[in-house]
């Protein structure tokens, strides 16, 4: 039995199932239901609508990476039946299933962790901003003492912000002015290279114009 996938949610479609839509190049395309079928003549984008499988993998609420999908690849190589291989490989899919389903149990738990940490930080920005509304004087302190602390940290976030910026604009005049010392340094190195060849050929002629000389006088 051979369960194919929506193309727009890419959920699961059992035979007998679905809606099959055929191109004009003669792509196919099925869909689970006419909710994806709609929405795939609209030429609605998957990745951007929050109940697809492709919305989920894009937003990292889903396992993408991982060795275990690679054996769920298609292969297009032509295999010889065999009973032993097809007993094994039967065998093998239930362990892989199970494989599977715990890693994906892993990394839920992950993801719940850190969405608890963003539910705490909501409760805390919701308590500061409707102090008012709290009876008891207790609770009203403790929050009064978590704005203050929260306070200070968005003042020490700002105090580094504007550090870098101006680390930046400091940065970037130091290199044009180390650009700057170092074109000159470059130009005086030239200048006194091209200094000493002007020197070695004056002397050279000077040196010839002297041997002219003699030679002359020893010929007189």
């Amino acid at each position: 039995m051979r369960i194919e996938t929506c193309y727009f949610c890419s959920g699961p479609i059992y035979p007998g199932h679905g809606i099959v839509f055929v191109r004009n190049d003669s792509k196919m395309f099925r869909f689970c239901r006419s909710k994806c079928h709609r929405a795939f003549k609209a030429k609605k984008n998957p990745r951007k609508i929050r109940w697809t499988k492709a919305y989920r993998k894009t937003h990292g609420k889903e396992l993408v990476t991982d060795p275990i999908y690679d054996f769920e690849k298609i292969k297009d190589t032509t295999i010889k039946y065999d009973r032993k291989v097809w007993v094994d490989t039967i065998q093998a899919m239930g362990k892989i299933e199970e494989l599977k389903k715990k890693k994906e149990d892993k990394f839920f738990e992950r993801r719940m962790k850190r969405a608890e940490k963003d539910k705490k930080k909501q409760m805390k920005s919701n308590l500061i901003k409707h102090s008012v509304l709290i009876s008891d004087p207790k609770i009203r302190e403790k929050v009064e003492k978590l704005k203050e602390e929260e306070d200070e940290k968005r003042k020490l976030k700002e105090e580094k912000n504007k550090n870098k910026n101006l680390n930046v604009g400091l940065n970037k005049i130091m290199d044009i002015e180390y650009n700057i010392k170092e074109e000159k340094n470059e130009n005086k190195k030239e200048n006194k290279k091209e200094s000493k060849k002007d020197k070695k050929e004056g002397q050279k002629n000077s040196g010839d114009k002297n041997q002219n000389k003699k030679s002359k006088k020893k010929k007189e």
